[in-house]
């Protein structure tokens, strides 16, 4: 039995995600998006449907094989109605960027419905300034972050009146199939995946180079990791037991003073966004009345291993780094030092090459034994949080003729991490928006004030620097004054 080529098979990766999702883990995120003008639920519907064709999977679901036998697959949903996908909602007043917040971090707390397709709009009315704010929820195992801008760049067009697209063919979906069909497939699709896994393994030797790049990165990525991994990552008050509920804030920043820092010191747009996550952390840390000298944290970066074929596929195709947070180097040009250096020899080491290597013998795994382990929270002791950055355009888009004024990505919290930082751009304007769980950060806009300090104070001293045309590749430490604990004794141990 051919099932359609739509109706493909998710990988171990994207799987993984459905495994490990389960109540006050919820693996879906958002998007914010802050719209021009009043958008109608009317118009965004239309706009939307009519582009549906080229997001075939907005209208397929997860369907489990039985036994476990394998991998979910997409499936065409016989019952998809786009009505269940995109609603509306009034804010309450006073219908400000708090009151979106609030309304987020309900959407954010809840699993999605796997019945249906994994995703959803949400369109808030009421604002006071007359714009229209559209939250995104997209469940993980659908897209990683380079394919969720590919899907807001099908979605939205670069100009107020481009023409509609050509109209799609009439969709019309496969059936669903039966218990034995899906017991089919999965058997098919199983001995297919050893047969090619077998005559890899048994065709690699004779390709020894290939073999012994492979075993070399793994072992690269061993090595930088090691030191890192032998040593439990410090308890800080976001590293607990994560809790049902969920709050988001977010700080912005221009993109050119971003750039500007960046040709100052050298580096990348990641390293002085993790100096200024790093100077934040430090500044809500010893506001807790955490003491933070010579205290290192870890955050866990995702890094795209998307090639430019692959641009436009949904799904997952990510590695990651493990990129210390200098909270304890309060000199902001010392601390991007630091951030830059370390950076630097990551990837000179090809950690993230070397965890995608390694990954990638994980999926001999069976499926069954994945999803059973995937229920159980296995305890973290090696990462404090998660930092993602996603580059988005630089030019305005718009939906259905509304300019999108601003977009605020959000991530999942797991594992004991109660802190998300998600990085992103657009437009000109650099955005990072922060996850946590309420519980653990009970006021997390006023973590979102000390990522904005800490990026004046970086900006700042940079603009000191160029200025008297001296830009060394070490900097000097000098002390920033300690912020003020609140409520908090001085000595307090680590919480």
């Amino acid at each position: 039995m051919t099932r359609p080529s739509l109706n493909r098979r998710l990988t171990t990766q994207d799987a993984s995600f459905l495994y490990i999702d389960r109540p006050g883990q919820p693996m879906h995120g958002a998007w914010v998006g802050l719209y021009e003008g009043d958008l109608t639920l009317e118009h965004v519907t239309r706009v939307i449907a009519a582009r549906l064709y080229l997001v075939p999977r907005f209208r397929q679901k997860v369907v489990f094989p039985p036994f476990g036998i394998a991998h979910p697959s997409w499936e065409d949903d016989p019952e998809f109605d786009i009505a269940n996908h995109i609603v509306e909602e009034t804010l309450p007043p006073p219908a400000d960027d708090r009151a979106v917040a609030t309304a987020v971090g309900r959407l954010l707390a809840p699993q999605m419905d796997r019945n249906r397709p994994l995703w959803k709009m949400v369109l808030f009315r009421g604002r006071a300034d007359g714009k229209t704010t559209v939250v995104t929820l997209v469940h993980h195992a659908m897209v990683d972050g380079v394919s969720g801008v590919d899907l807001l760049l099908v979605t939205h067009d670069l100009a107020p009146d481009s023409p509609a697209p050509a109209p799609g063919p009439p969709w019309e979906p496969a059936a669903m199939p039966d218990a034995l069909a899906l017991l089919q497939d999965a058997v098919r699709d199983q001995l297919v995946e050893s047969a090619q896994r077998w005559a890899d393994d048994a065709f690699r030797q004779f390709r020894p180079e290939e073999t012994a790049r492979r075993a070399q990165r793994i072992t690269n990525a061993m090595i930088s990791s090691m030191p890192t991994f032998l040593q439990p990552a410090p308890l800080t008050p976001f590293n607990k037991s994560i809790s049902r509920e969920r709050d988001v804030a977010w700080a912005q920043f221009p993109f050119k003073e971003v750039r500007a820092v960046r040709s100052v010191l050298g580096g990348t747009v990641n390293d002085v966004v993790l100096a200024i996550i790093a100077g934040g952390l430090g500044r809500y840390l010893r506001h807790r009345g955490v003491h933070t000298d010579g205290l290192e944290l870890r955050a866990m970066c995702p890094v795209s291993m998307r090639q430019t074929e692959g641009r436009g596929a949904l799904g997952n195709q990510v590695s990651m780094m493990v990129a210390p947070l200098f909270v304890g180097i309060q000199d902001p040009l010392e601390r991007l030092t630091a951030e830059r250096d370390a950076m630097e020899r990551l990837k000179a080491q090809d950690q993230a090459g070397g965890f995608y290597a390694l990954n990638d013998q994980g999926n001999a795994m069976s499926p069954a034994v994945q999803a059973f382990l995937g229920q159980f929270e296995a305890p973290n002791t090696l990462l404090n949080t998660v930092s993602t950055n996603i580059p988005g355009p630089q030019v305005p888009l718009y939906l259905g003729g509304h300019k999108l004024l601003a977009i605020i990505g959000f991530g999942m919290l797991s594992s004991n991490i109660g802190l998300f930082n998600a990085i992103g751009s657009y437009n000109q304007v650099l955005t990072i928006g922060v996850t946590v769980d309420p519980k653990q950060v009970p006021d997390v806009w006023l973590y979102a004030e000390f990522l904005k300090d800490s990026f004046s104070e970086l900006s700042e001293r940079v603009g000191h620097v160029a200025q008297v045309g001296n830009a060394p590749s070490r900097v000097a430490p000098k002390q920033a004054p300690e912020v003020a604990p609140a409520g908090a004794k001085a000595g307090a141990a680590r919480a």
